[in-house]
C-alpha cells in the first residue's frame, strides 16, 4: 500500500470517528432532555393530582355539610 493510500485511509476513518461522536454526543442531549422533559411531566402531573384530590376532599365536606343540615 503506498503511504499516500495509507494517508486517505486514516483520513477517512478519522472523519467517520468524527461522524459517530457527533451522533453519540446529539444522543446523549436528545436523552438529557427527553430525561428532563419527563420529571418535569412528572412534577406536573403530580401538581394535578394533588390539586384533584384537594378538590375532592372539600366537595366531599361540603356535600355531607349540605346533607347534614338537611337531615336535622
Amino acid at each position: 500500500m503506498l503511504p499516500q493510500q495509507n494517508d486517505e485511509r486514516l483520513q477517512r476513518e478519522w472523519e467517520k470517528e468524527e461522524r459517530r461522536d457527533h451522533y453519540r454526543v446529539a444522543a446523549g442531549v436528545m436523552e438529557f432532555l427527553g430525561v428532563v422533559l419527563g420529571v418535569v411531566s412528572i412534577l406536573v402531573l403530580a401538581a394535578l393530582l394533588m390539586s384533584l384530590l384537594t378538590w375532592l376532599a372539600q366537595d366531599v365536606n361540603s356535600t355531607f355539610a349540605i346533607l347534614r343540615t338537611r337531615f336535622q
